[in-house]
């Protein structure tokens, strides 16, 4: 059993009303009122929107039935009406989780195949009018361009397609630990959310194998968790380390002590203010864990630098192979930060599953300035969580998602496509981040949402209720 539940019936109620909705909007009748009163028209239709989010998040799909309704267009409303009522069709008997699984299933198949899943949006890219209409009436992999463009799609599909299984689980299930576990690794290690899909009987009975290895990759990763945190809490009692503090006196980037400073009157604040910016204090012990991880994340890395270490990735697989035990920890010590899988894993919680790639390869391959890139970037987040706190980080981060893209890539986007593409990635990775660092409860789990569906400012009100009243005002400020 998966250890959790989800609200089916809820669910396909607001499919149901998704369905409906979508059907009023493109009907003969208000295809006759917008030619008609074309000044009053409005493509866009709110109740819609809040529907098609509702079910499908910030996906393609969301995205192709907006532009169905608006445009008119027969082929690509027939599409839509098909893709929904399939949905519902599979949920109905067999459950939420066959249809997730069924979804990033296909998906991951396709990235083997080379071949667009059947179940892939015409408007996962932003496509001209013309464009669109002839793509509609093409079948088969032609739909989506050029063999190049394809495998674009095919990229990105995948993404979106764990990425939906995620905020299914959010959404609408119960909100217990295994929900939110699962939920997790479908965006930080997709292929093992997938396979914890699994546990649900009814994935097996049609046809999913019945391979449960993956549960050995699981229990290693908590185990390594648990002995970070105990390593924390023994750190943190006996005044060795302050997350806080060792954030702002240490240099992620050179991780080297900077010179001593004149001593302080006893008076002087020392803590940052954000600390005191929660009801639950809770969530300034959540902003001082990521300084103090970030530090010695960066720390471990290059205490390894010179010794000869194993891949993180291929030690998961021999784990889920049963073929090994240390869970990639150094031969000649036990440190947990000299444990390369927990390395891993760390840096994907504090930079998200794609971000902590720089990092995380950086290091494999002994690249000093792909190492030094991502440490660029976990420096300029951690700096944000020492000023702002640990829950503004996704606020300040898409406020100033221009200056984010160029950093992390070096170049802007060049197009509007790219740009919705890079928002989306935005969102979800630190999706992935509050999921990971936020006490776990109803305000992670809101927060979480609001962010898959690329929403700052529903962000913002999920997090109001555990800021001091007369705090919000700076929230506000950033939407």
């Amino acid at each position: 059993m998966t250890g959790y539940s989800v609200d089916a019936m809820e669910f396909l109620q607001t499919v149901n009303q998704l369905e409906r909705r979508f059907e009023e909007v493109t009907s003969p009748g208000a295809l006759r009122k917008a030619m008609a009163e074309p000044e009053s028209y409005d493509p866009v239709d709110h109740r819609l929107y809040v529907l098609a989010h509702d079910v499908f998040a910030d996906t393609g799909w969301a995205m192709t039935i907006m532009v169905a309704a608006a445009s008119f267009d027969g082929a690509l409303v027939g599409q839509c009406k098909e893709f929904i009522q399939g949905c519902s069709s599979v949920v109905r008997k067999y459950g939420i989780n066959v249809w997730l699984y069924g979804l990033a299933n296909g998906s991951t198949v396709a990235m083997f195949t080379g071949e667009p899943s059947e179940n892939t949006p015409m408007c996962i890219q932003t496509l001209h009018r013309s464009e669109l209409v002839k793509r509609c009436r093409l079948k088969g992999p032609k739909r989506f361009g050029s063999k190049h463009n394809q495998q674009k799609v095919i990229r990105e599909h995948c993404r979106q397609m764990h990425k939906l299984a995620a905020y299914t689980l959010m959404r609408w299930g119960d909100g217990s630990d295994p929900c939110i576990d699962t939920a997790l690794m479908l965006l930080h290690e997709p292929a093992i959310g997938m396979c914890m899909l699994r546990e649900d009987p009814k994935v097996l009975q049609v046809g999913a194998a019945p391979d449960m290895n993956f549960r050995r990759v699981v229990v290693a990763l908590a185990e390594l968790r648990a002995r970070a945190d105990e390593e924390f809490a023994r750190e943190s009692s006996a005044g060795l380390e302050s997350g806080a503090e060792s954030g702002s006196r240490t240099s992620l980037k050179t991780g080297q002590e900077p010179a001593q400073e004149p001593a302080q009157d006893d008076t002087q604040e020392t803590a940052p203010d954000h600390v005191d910016y929660y009801k639950d204090p809770a969530y300034a012990q959540a902003s001082a864990r990521y300084l103090y991880d970030a530090r010695r994340l960066i720390a471990g890395y290059r205490e390894l630098w010179d010794r000869t270490t194993l891949d993180a990735a291929k030690v998961l697989v021999a784990i889920e192979q049963g073929e090994e035990t240390s869970a990639g920890g150094a031969s000649d010590d036990d440190s947990v930060w000299h444990n390369v899988v927990h390395l891993r894993e760390v840096s994907r919680s504090l930079l998200g599953a794609d971000n902590a790639c720089e990092l995380i390869e950086g290091f494999n391959e002994r690249d000093v300035a792909r190492f030094d890139q991502g440490v660029a970037l976990l420096e300029s987040m951690a700096e944000i969580v020492e000023m702002e706190g640990l829950p503004m980080l996704p606020i300040v981060m898409l406020d100033e998602q221009d200056g984010y893209v160029e950093k992390q890539s070096g170049v802007l986007p060049k197009s509007a496509d790219d740009k919705r593409r890079k928002v989306s990635e935005i969102g979800e990775f630190l999706a992935g981040i509050v999921l990971a660092r936020f006490p776990r409860g109803d305000v992670a789990k809101q927060c979480a949402l609001a962010l898959l569906d690329g929403e700052i400012v529903q962000y913002a009100k999920a997090l109001r209720p555990m800021l001091r009243d007369d705090i919000e005002e700076m929230a506000s400020a950033h939407t």
